[in-house]
């Protein structure tokens, strides 16, 4: 698949993303496979590209205003067509105070798409069904 990648952070107009061809990513256990319909530029992006958040993985596909078509799934709370949505927050621990008392949005240890985890400058993605 073709995917926009961010292998080093630097100034927007050196035009840090690079089109690279790169796996079609496999739906873990409670994630769903995209195709990518549409995904928005956000703010956030930018300060990932020149690294005004630091990097925390060697390469990043950012994009976290997702909206795709599931492709493949492996839970039954999504099936093969649904159009979802995604977002930042790509995932959390379960098991922190803020996680066990329903307020996930604050996270000890949350993933966030695009950032954390791939995101949707991408013609698929992976996500965690939980956050779609």
């Amino acid at each position: 698949m073709r995917a926009a990648v961010l292998e080093q952070p630097a100034p927007i107009e050196t035009s840090p993303l690079v089109l690279r061809d790169v796996p079609v990513p496999s739906p873990l256990p409670g994630e769903a496979l995209l195709k990518v319909v549409a995904c928005g530029v956000c703010h956030t992006d930018l300060h990932i590209a020149e690294g005004d958040l630091p990097p925390i993985k060697k390469a990043i596909i950012p994009g976290h205003q997702i909206v795709g078509e599931v492709v493949k799934t492996n839970v039954s709370s999504l099936q093969i067509g649904d159009r979802v949505g995604v977002a930042w927050l790509g995932g959390t621990d379960g098991t922190c105070r803020y996680c066990t008392t329903d307020r996930e949005n604050l996270c000890d240890h949350p993933v966030f798409t695009g950032y954390g985890r791939d995101g949707g400058f991408a013609e698929y993605v992976t996500v965690d069904a939980r956050f779609t």
